[in-house]
């Protein structure tokens, strides 16, 4: 789509996921998959600040609703599922996205992302945070 200053700040930092408010960023985590989104929703004091943007490698149905429940405005991603598209525009998310695809799978390219599949037929952001940090406590 087209080019986002979020995603080259987040491009240039050599992270996986920024969060911004009033353009300067109040989160970063260089940690893999879901992980930095709960670390941000369980780190973040999110009366503390105005509106949250993020930049992210990878948004799937389960990062989208997990930026939902974070309550941001905008939502940046490298490579965005359909899933995930779906999740933001129902709750009037604003995004943009340089690449898409129909599902977010594993490095094999076969099986969908564990997260993915928790969040099947979920389309509450509470419950897919529930669900998500319950599965990353067991991991």
């Amino acid at each position: 789509m087209s080019s986002s200053r979020y995603l080259e700040i987040l491009e240039e930092s050599g992270l996986n996921l920024l969060v911004f408010s009033g353009g300067e960023i109040v989160f970063s985590s260089g940690s893999r998959g879901i992980m930095p989104l709960i670390e941000a929703i369980d780190g973040l004091d999110r009366g503390g600040f105005g509106e949250l943007v993020t930049a992210d490698r990878i948004v799937g149905r389960a990062a989208a609703l997990l930026n939902i429940h974070l309550g941001v405005s905008e939502v940046h991603a490298m490579l965005i599922s359909a899933g995930a598209k779906e999740m933001l525009h129902k709750y009037g998310i604003v995004f943009q996205f340089r690449e898409e695809t129909d599902a977010i799978k594993l490095k094999d390219g076969v099986i969908f992302c564990p997260f993915e599949r928790l969040v099947q037929g979920i389309s509450d952001p509470e419950e897919a945070y529930v669900k998500v940090k319950a599965k990353l406590g067991e991991m």
